[in-house]
């Protein structure tokens, strides 16, 4: 009972600010000294956001240096987070907000979002007349969500979130959760705050005006020749979702009219919160972690016939172009190769341009491996424009591929194809979904191509 009784207990905005950067800063200063005085690594604070990489689940699928390092560094957390969560409880109960929001305490960048919002918004005000339960409270007055006033709301959350989008992805040229994650969601927030600045509105009406302001805001960024559709579209599930997430937030701050008098201070967790949350990106950055998309295929011809398609094939009819290549993403045209074995090389022309490929292993009939010295473009953008985002040149990067010939029964082969990439645009996770699929459609025309040819001879 007392522990219910400690976590109802109120806790100011002050405080709370105050206990928070100060364990934040200890917190900080133990990992960094554990880490290279036991283990000598370099604890960066992005390493709070994502560790160890983008595609490790788990943390025993790591090597057994990097668990024991990972158990460690989670054992000194724990402390921390049992703070942090029952003072972020405790401050939602003062704030008058939902204590369910404490779930957010865990979620990396909408934590920050979160922690900042608390640390600004003031206690609600009880009057005498609440505190006797004479009077009932007044019912907050609610204003028709009519056109103006939600183009009002759009627009101004637009003209914020907007340049920023531009800032982060053309200035900084950093795809980071800045962009993907604080952005999309501080959109949200902020196009709902501006809608209940004067009066309290009802749930619907800000989730309303919260899609449309995110419809305004991918509209801006494809007419303002800022990024292109095919990239948007990716992006939409991602954005809505987090722009959603947003909403709500906004909906609960926006319903405390004793909270209307913070909203300008609000507006620093956005402006310039997230451009230092950018730059800090850009500064701290690791290397992305390297993918594998591997695509197999079955083919009715010896491995003898299918090498000579292998290091180098015709062109491929235009007829078997798949439909995801006519979004401008590049697709594979034919093969050449310069020489033979090791330290031959191979041009396979894409759409966009050449990859160019020294060869590395020439194990005849069964392996081909090869890294990949320069590569085109990945798409070309669908835009009214002639536009060339930064994420065209440094962000999608093929590293090295192989082809895998593996003798069946029958006079029959199982080709391998492999590519490791990395793809420096975050969440890791989700934007590696995309890139392994279009990987493998990229694999699939070339391997399906091989076959038919092999299957000729």
């Amino acid at each position: 009972m007392k522990l219910i009784d400690s976590l109802n207990t109120p806790v100011t905005r002050e405080r709370y600010a105050l206990v928070g950067i100060s364990l934040m800063l200890l917190k900080y200063a133990i990992d960094v000294l554990v880490a290279w005085v036991f283990f000598d690594k370099f604890w960066s604070p992005r390493k709070y956001i994502i560790w160890p990489d983008g595609d490790t689940v788990t943390l025993f699928t790591l090597g057994p240096e990097e668990r024991i390092f990972g158990l460690t560094m989670l054992a000194l957390s724990i402390p921390f987070i049992i703070i942090g969560t029952v003072m972020t409880f405790r401050r939602l109960v003062s704030a008058e907000l939902p204590r369910a929001l404490v779930v957010l305490f865990f979620v990396p960048i909408l934590n920050l979002f979160l922690i900042g919002l608390l640390c600004l918004l003031p206690a609600k005000v009880v009057s005498t007349i609440e505190q006797s339960n004479t009077l009932e409270t007044p019912t907050p007055k609610l204003v028709t969500p009519t056109w103006g006033i939600i183009f009002r709301s759009t627009v101004v959350s637009c003209m914020i979130t907007v340049p920023l989008a531009f800032f982060g992805a053309n200035i900084l040229q950093n795809y980071g959760f800045g962009l993907f994650i604080g952005l999309p969601f501080a959109h949200g927030f902020f196009s709902v705050l501006s809608f209940g600045w004067h009066n309290p509105q009802p749930f619907k009406s800000c989730i309303r005006v919260g899609f449309y302001s995110s419809v305004l805001a991918f509209l801006l960024l494809f007419f303002l020749a800022i990024e292109g559709a095919i990239c948007l579209i990716m992006f939409i599930p991602l954005g809505l979702v987090l722009s959603l997430l947003g909403c709500v937030l906004g909906y609960l701050v926006q319903r405390r009219p004793s909270a209307q008098t913070a909203f300008p201070l609000l507006l620093l967790l956005q402006v310039p919160g997230l451009p230092l949350l950018m730059g800090m990106e850009q500064i701290l950055q690791d290397a992305s972690p390297i993918r594998e998309v591997i695509s197999v295929i079955e083919i009715n011809a010896p491995p003898e016939k299918v090498w000579s398609q292998v290091i180098a094939f015709p062109p491929i009819p235009e007829a078997n172009r798949h439909w995801m290549f006519l979004t401008g993403i590049a697709y594979p045209i034919r093969a050449e190769i310069e020489g033979k074995g090791v330290g031959a090389v191979r041009n396979c022309i894409f759409s966009t341009g050449p990859f160019v490929e020294p060869i590395t292993r020439w194990d005849e009939p069964n392996r081909l491996s090869f890294n990949v010295a320069s590569q085109p473009c990945p798409m070309k953008e669908w835009s009214p424009y002639n536009i060339h985002p930064p994420h065209l040149d440094h962000h999608l990067i093929s590293k090295k591929g192989e082809f895998r010939l593996i003798r069946l029964e029958g006079n029959r082969t199982r080709l391998e194809g492999s590519t490791w990439y990395s793809n420096n645009m975050w969440p890791n996770g989700y934007w590696g979904i995309w890139s392994d699929a279009i990987l493998h459609g990229i694999h699939l025309r070339v391997l399906d191509h091989i076959r038919m040819e092999a299957e000729k001879l």
